[in-house]
């Protein structure tokens, strides 16, 4: 239903970028990002680019399993060429377009903020504009990481938790996304007793 509801909606407005982040850490944003790639890919007519843009901590080459040689980080240092960075994963028969992530020192949100992060993400959208991209961006309230790279962002999915939920409320992650579209808030860890919206609003 999600994947439904998201590219219905991207479809709609013209976006071809999704990026996907939460407030806090330990929301399951890079779980749902890469479930969200994986269900996208089982569909035909839809391809998937899924780029791990958390600077302070990739994990979506781990949790799928990707030998990371050169990631993001390397194509916007200018050691790796785009193409050559992206990698393609297999998950059963469907096969997806993943650009890993790479941990960067210090120095993540000027990065993002970098020109070399604008160029790459237009010669993503350039390059490959028959794909889906899904972006794995950092937490919002770990730094402001997030906030440097929201001009340039179609469209946002953020993941939260019930043990998250306040800093949603109180920190006011929904209107420090203003310049972009929330399409979609999920809320996960959510005990069976409420479950009445699946999770998800």
């Amino acid at each position: 239903m999600l994947r439904t509801q998201v590219l219905q909606e991207m479809d709609q407005n013209g976006w071809q970028i999704l990026a996907i982040t939460s407030p806090t850490a330990a929301c399951g944003k890079t779980v749902t990002a890469c479930n969200l790639a994986m269900s996208i890919a089982r569909l035909p007519e839809r391809s998937v680019l899924l780029v791990d843009m958390d600077l302070q901590k990739p994990k979506v080459a781990e949790y799928l399993g990707i030998q990371v040689k050169g990631g993001l980080l390397g194509v916007l240092q200018s050691r790796v060429g785009l193409s050559n960075a992206i990698v393609r994963a297999s998950i059963a028969q469907n096969q997806m377009l993943v650009l890993p992530g790479e941990f960067a020192n210090s120095g993540s949100a000027e990065w993002m903020a970098s020109q070399a992060m604008t160029t790459s993400l237009q010669a993503l959208k350039r390059d490959f504009r028959s794909h889906v991209i899904i972006l794995d961006l950092p937490p919002v309230l770990v730094g402001d990481d997030v906030i440097s790279i929201l001009p340039q962002i179609e469209s946002t999915l953020l993941i939260t938790s019930v043990g998250a939920i306040d800093a949603v409320r109180h920190q006011g992650v929904l209107q420090t996304s203003e310049v972009h579209s929330v399409v979609r808030v999920v809320v996960n860890k959510v005990s069976n007793k409420t479950d009445a919206h699946y999770g998800y609003y």
